[in-house]
Formats: C-alpha cells, sequence, structure tokens
C-alpha cells in the first residue's frame, strides 16, 4: 500500500475527523462545505449528464454514439467535489467513501432508474496496488448498502494496465482504453448493469466499459459518478450546448 494511503487510513481511525475542505472538526465534510458542494444543476445532456445551459443533448453526443443508455452525476467536478475525490484517490483518505457513496444514495432516489446489479470501473492489479484500494469500488460498496443494489465488483477486471487518462485529451483516452477491461458473461448476461465511477471527465472509461458489458450479454447499462467535469471533451472550455 502507498504510504500516504497508509497515514491517511491510520489517521481517520485514530483520530476526530475534521472536514477536508475547510478543516472544521466533527466531520469528514462539514455541512456548510457540504452545501457548497456544485450540483450539476438542472440543465444538462439527457445522454451524458453534462451539465448544458440548455437544450437536450450536448453537441458531443450529437455525432457520439454513446451505447450506455444514460450517465448522470449530481455535482461538477470542481471546488469541494473535486477536493474529495482527490483526497480519497491520492491522500488515502477512506473515510471519504463512505460520505460519497451516501450523496450518491440520496441522489440515486429522484433517478426512477431500475437495475439489476452495481458494477464499479476496475483499476489495473498494478494501479491497485499502488493506491492500496480502488476508490470506485469503495465509493460503491457504501452506495449499494444504502440503495440494497446487489454489488458485484467481479464482474468486470481490468485486464491491462494503462497510462494515466490524466492530461489527455478524448481521443487519446480513448485509444488508451482499448482492450483494458474484460466482462464476466456469467454475472451480467441478460442484466441491466449500473456502472459506477469516481469522476466522468470524457466518459472513454464508461463508454469502453459499457462495450465490453454488452458484448459479454448485459442488456443495458446505465452509468452513475459522484462528479462530472463540465469540460467540452478534451478542452478546458464550459461546454456550450446546443
Amino acid at each position: 500500500m502507498d504510504l500516504r494511503a497508509l497515514a491517511g487510513s491510520v489517521l481517520d481511525w485514530l483520530y476526530v475527523p475534521k472536514c477536508v475542505s475547510c478543516g472544521t472538526p466533527g466531520k469528514v465534510l462539514c455541512d456548510d462545505c457540504l452545501s457548497k458542494l456544485p450540483p450539476v444543476g438542472e440543465h444538462f445532456c439527457s445522454k451524458c449528464g453534462k451539465p448544458m445551459a440548455k437544450g437536450r443533448r450536448c453537441r458531443h453526443c450529437l455525432t457520439e454514439e454513446f451505447r450506455f443508455r444514460s450517465c448522470r452525476a449530481p455535482y461538477r467536478y470542481n471546488g469541494p467535489a473535486a477536493l474529495l475525490i482527490k483526497k480519497l484517490k491520492y491522500d488515502g483518505r477512506r473515510n471519504i467513501a463512505p460520505v460519497l457513496g451516501g450523496l450518491l444514495a440520496d441522489f440515486w432516489k429522484d433517478l426512477g432508474w431500475s437495475v439489476d446489479l452495481a458494477v464499479p470501473v476496475p483499476l489495473s492489479a498494478q494501479r491497485r496496488a499502488e493506491r492500496g484500494f480502488n476508490q470506485s469500488e469503495l465509493i460503491g460498496r457504501d452506495f449499494t448498502r444504502k440503495t440494497g443494489i446487489p454489488f458485484r465488483p467481479g464482474a468486470l477486471a481490468r485486464i491491462r494496465h494503462t497510462r494515466t487518462q490524466v492530461g489527455l485529451d478524448a481521443e487519446k483516452r480513448r485509444e488508451n482504453l482499448i482492450g483494458a477491461f474484460a466482462a464476466e458473461p456469467a454475472l451480467v448476461r441478460g442484466k441491466t448493469v449500473l456502472l459506477l465511477d469516481d469522476v466522468m471527465t470524457t466518459g472513454s472509461t464508461f463508454a469502453e466499459c459499457t462495450g465490453v458489458l454488452l458484448d459479454a450479454g448485459a442488456g443495458s447499462v446505465f452509468c452513475l459518478s459522484a462528479a462530472t467535469a463540465a469540460l467540452e471533451f478534451g478542452t478546458q472550455k464550459t461546454l456550450n450546448e446546443l
């Protein structure tokens, strides 16, 4: 396990938690900072869930044929929401996972989706050994514990180690993930699958995992992440929607 992750886990057990955003003692995320989490809002792409100013489909989804049925996230990936995810992934603050899982469970109540099982986006064995855990799996365990959805992390595996997606544009992200995943047909055949991740950037990871699940016999796939980056797929521009 990475030393930072080990240190974070020890601190989580030994000390009264402090808000990861402002440092106020008592909770991992204090009520004030919770209220400041940036919501996606009322206007979002009906396909990929990216925040929009108007319309039903973002310009990317008007031409891109994502095979998942729909993708959603409660928060934009900035401010306290981005800090929570970064502290979990890179500083080993595992006590953040139940917070994100609980927020996703609350968000789930209003989505109206019906699924048979939930599957986290997997890490490669190398990346998991380096980090000490899979953040999407930790979030998923708390999410499914609260929602009652069967959790099947073994339904999808990462069979090829890939370079980090950070810094890659949309096309490079897609190329980076080709052949990286494999699904277990016995677990997903004929099922409606909920795919879980910490953050959606361009949708490349969700798209590749969805294709693998459908090719293994899954009936359909929905995607859910704790946050979504309000980017115009591979650039730093805010989405300009049609």
